[in-house]
């Protein structure tokens, strides 16, 4: 029970609320709300992550309902999610973050984001490869770039995992250019 908002001798009209009740019970709902967009892809059943504010590892829960109703101020929806087991449920009323996976899973590649350049033919990266004759040369890639992860930026097309980009000076740069690859922290040169 929470607090009682009532007081010796008040007087109370029908309805009014005494107190909250709180239940502790085998499993937790959450509720949050998601665009529209978002939430045109969400099925009951579907799963997500539930992180408490103070917490970095995440707790599963299954989408139980999703609410028909658009708000049509903020375009968002409203989603109930289960979390089964009292002992993994975060306290009643607590604030959380949600994670909701969105759209089908792909591989990427994330860069730093001074290495992305952005030009008139697009977005591109100087890719750092050794050329026929052994020596190191740029040359420009057109990428697909997505979101951003702090300090980088995610590369859906048009990179594999393990190339070297430039990164520090990578604006100075011209297609096959040669290149001189610093080492050490401090250089922060391609990566």
């Amino acid at each position: 029970m929470g607090l009682a908002d009532v007081h010796p001798g008040q007087y109370l009209n029908e309805g009014t609320q005494l107190t909250t009740l709180q239940g502790i019970d085998d499993a937790a709902h959450v509720d949050f709300t998601v665009a529209q967009r978002v939430a045109a892809g969400l099925r009951a059943g579907d799963s997500v992550d539930v992180f408490a504010t103070s917490d970095s590892s995440s707790t599963a829960a299954r989408i139980v309902a999703i609410d028909a109703r658009i708000d049509p101020a903020t375009r968002n929806a409203m989603v109930r999610a289960r979390i089964e087991g009292a002992a993994n449920a975060p306290a009643p009323g607590a604030s959380v973050r949600v994670r909701v996976p969105v759209g089908a899973p792909r591989l990427a590649v994330a860069v730093p984001v001074s290495a992305l350049r952005k030009g008139p033919g697009g977005d591109h990266v100087f890719v750092i490869a050794p050329d026929k004759d052994g020596k190191t040369r740029a040359r420009v890639r057109p990428v697909e770039s997505g979101a951003m992860l702090g300090d980088e930026i995610v590369i859906l097309a048009g990179l594999s995992a393990g190339e070297q980009v430039a990164a520090s000076g990578s604006f100075k740069l011209r297609d096959a250019v040669l290149v001189a690859i610093s080492s050490g922290p401090a250089a922060g040169g391609a990566r």
